[in-house]
């Protein structure tokens, strides 16, 4: 594989991911005439078939039983690969102009806001991620280990 088709899958593929998350969010409408500017070089009817493809891919997604969501977004996120891998293919100088509709992948950090995790010298630990306030109330959260105890114990 050449050099110019990793770069073109190295970007087709977190932009898919990204726009099935979107889609799954109910975030489509949105990210849709962004899209419909991104494929504008390949004229106004193809622009408008490449549209349906992904209006029709959306609403089943919308429309899916919880238990097939995962594999409908999988199925799409694959599709979107190729999609956008071709046409970054055919037009290389649209690779900026895709990873700046896609604020979360410019520079390959996350957007603003968008939740982060770091985590360092955990070994042997439980690692919780939330995007939200976590309360643990007044007892602590205690995960696969016996709690604390006060004092120290007899030998």
């Amino acid at each position: 594989m050449a050099a110019s088709e990793l770069d073109v899958m190295a970007l087709a593929v977190p932009a898919a991911s990204a726009v099935a998350a979107e889609m799954a969010r109910g975030g489509w409408l949105t990210l849709r005439s962004a899209l419909a500017r991104f494929f504008r070089r390949d004229g106004d009817s193809a622009v408008e078939r490449q549209l349906e493809l992904l209006d029709t891919a959306e609403q089943a997604l919308a429309e899916a039983a919880e238990e097939d969501c995962d594999e409908l977004r999988s199925r799409l996120e694959q599709r979107l690969v190729l999609q956008l891998a071709a046409y970054l293919d055919r037009y290389p100088d649209m690779g900026e102009e895709l990873a700046a509709l896609l604020p979360a992948l410019q520079d390959g950090t996350p957007a603003a806001g968008a939740p982060a995790l770091t985590a360092q010298n955990n070994t042997n630990s439980q690692i919780v991620q939330a995007s939200g306030n976590l309360d643990a109330g007044s007892g602590g959260i205690n995960y696969g280990v016996p709690p604390r105890t006060r004092g120290r114990e007899r030998l």
